[in-house]
């Protein structure tokens, strides 16, 4: 069976491209948003917000943003979420900038937020930001996001990226931090090169001194095994697609399918 990356990747490849939005729905979505931003009323704005996430356009974008300098974190959350699944190059760029705003990244949720968004672009100018401070805020799913949005990004770089993270691992400060997240580290490390050096860090370094010159990272991303797959696809809001074993006993009950957050 497929692994649901795979899945998902080829069902979006043999699906024709999205139209633009029409004109009329741009205007009424800006409307809308404009009227949600006088009002002032947090609900109010957090519904305009996600109703133009299915109007994708620039316009809509920057409207979006405006968003972000609200000092009420639910609503710079709502716009955040919307602007991961605007796949614009003017979404990917508003997230970035929200990526430098200190006093935004200093809470939690919304970094998570952030650094998820990067990663669902899944686009290589994202390395500097996603690679960037690894462990601020010092927040276990943050570094997950940090470490599963690289991979994502599938490139060399990344892979590089991903290194320097690893290389924590040595005594030192950031030591801790890292061992406790070793095994995101191999999944991550897993999906963009398709390998598996386990949980050692120094096996995975020794791999990449003897490899790193020729490696070409591969086409598809591997299929993981079980545990891992489900850890990958409920961060990812990806369906959950599994091997079924001829016997009963071995298949016991799949979880149920994750919301996008």
């Amino acid at each position: 069976m497929l692994p649901a990356l795979l899945c998902l990747v080829l069902l979006q490849e043999g699906q024709p491209k999205k139209a633009a939005p029409a004109a009329a729905d741009v205007v009424r979505v800006e409307a809308a948003l404009d009227e949600a931003f006088r009002s002032g009323e947090a609900k109010g704005i957090q519904a305009a917000l996600e109703a133009a996430q299915d109007v994708p356009h620039p316009a809509i974008v920057r409207k979006v943003s405006r968003a972000l300098e609200d000092e009420r974190p639910e609503v710079k959350l709502v716009a955040l979420q919307v602007l991961r699944w605007m796949d614009l190059r003017e979404a990917l760029e508003a997230l970035q900038r929200a990526a430098k705003d200190r006093k935004l990244m200093k809470s939690p949720e919304l970094a998570l937020a952030v650094l998820r968004g990067m990663g669902e672009h899944a686009d290589p100018s994202s390395i500097e930001f996603l690679a960037k401070d690894p462990f601020q805020p010092e927040d276990a799913a943050c570094i997950r996001a940090r470490l599963f949005g690289l991979a994502r990004v599938r490139t060399v770089a990344a892979i590089d990226a991903l290194y320097g993270i690893l290389a924590t691992a040595a005594p030192g400060s950031s030591q801790r931090r890292i061992q406790a997240q070793l095994g995101d580290v191999r999944i991550a490390l897993m999906m963009v090169t398709g390998t598996d050096q386990g949980a050692s860090p120094e096996l995975w370094e020794a791999w990449w001194r003897e490899n790193k010159k020729t490696f070409r990272v591969p086409d598809v991303p591997p299929q993981l095994p079980r545990e891992m797959s489900v850890e990958w696809n409920l961060f990812w809001g990806l369906p959950n697609v599994y091997e079924r074993s001829g016997r009963r006993e071995d298949r016991g009950q799949d979880p149920p399918a994750p919301r996008k957050e």
